[in-house]
């Protein structure tokens, strides 16, 4: 079910992000927030990482108040992606859970999510990938979503404007 506001269809997005592939400046987090407002009404925002690694808390607390559950999950040399597998499952059991989600962004460069963005597609979901920069990404995660950015072309088509959180 798509949302209806004032007669026209509002699209409902989720956004996954893996903080330690794709960390962000407190400008670009806004201007990735105006991003998503303009794909739907977004229901979930979700940043994930080892944030006991994490030493600038400027930016959590940035994440915080532009309404990002912050998931921490503890690195372990022993079970390498810890944090990219919880939150693959997570985005399974939520976006493909809620058929009212109707698009997935997700931030990461990592190849690692390809084969997640096309099970996205084959349920339906427009999913849009957005990366740190070129070095990080993984050419096979460029094209297989929807839509794919960088971070910096997010901030450069958003800096000028203002968002409400």
């Amino acid at each position: 079910m798509i949302n209806q506001l004032n007669g026209s269809t509002v699209k409902v997005v989720a956004i996954f992000w893996d903080w330690q592939n794709s960390r962000a400046t407190e400008e670009q987090i806004q201007c990735l927030v105006g991003f998503a407002y303009l794909q739907g009404n977004i229901i979930l925002k979700k940043v994930y990482s080892d944030w006991n690694l994490e030493n600038n808390r400027k930016l959590q607390d940035k994440l915080y108040r532009e309404g990002f559950e912050i998931i921490s999950i503890p690195s372990s040399k022993n079970k390498p992606n810890r944090t990219d597998k919880k939150l693959i499952h997570d985005c399974r059991r939520e976006a493909l859970e809620q058929p009212d989600i109707k698009t997935v962004i997700l931030l990461s460069g990592d190849g690692d999510f390809k084969a997640l963005v096309r099970e996205l597609k084959e349920h339906g979901k427009k999913v849009i990938v957005i990366a740190q920069c070129e070095k990080n990404t993984s050419q096979a995660l460029r094209i297989v979503p929807n839509e794919f950015y960088f971070l910096s072309e997010i901030e450069q088509q958003f800096k000028n404007l203002q968002f409400a959180a």
